[in-house]
């Protein structure tokens, strides 16, 4: 189940998909960034954030929180190659790695 906490920085934020009423999903990034990050380490980490993730360092992020994800294995247009922007999840995860290596 969602936070409100979470849910406000990842989903409302960043994530295209969000839809209110929509509590039960979650994504592998929500997940994994709920498992590991406060809401304040959050809204630490997000600072300086871009748009559109640069997809730089997709093979980490993939590791970390994709691969597990119920929407990968069910059809993730963004896995799958279709149109489709990654989750805002996803854009999180993957400035944080960013991050990390910088």
């Amino acid at each position: 189940m969602k936070e409100q906490g979470y849910t406000d920085i990842i989903c409302k934020r960043f994530c295209s998909f969000y839809r209110e009423g929509k509590e039960g999903l979650l994504c592998g990034t929500y997940i994994y960034l709920k498992e590991n990050y406060e809401p304040s380490e959050l809204e630490q980490a997000i600072i300086g954030i871009g748009a559109s993730p640069s997809l730089d360092n997709d093979d980490i992020v993939s590791r970390r929180a994709c691969n597990e994800c119920e929407f990968r294995i069910d059809g993730c247009d963004f896995r799958d190659g279709i149109d489709s922007p990654p989750c805002g999840g996803y854009i999180i995860v993957e400035h944080i790695v960013k991050k990390e290596g910088s």
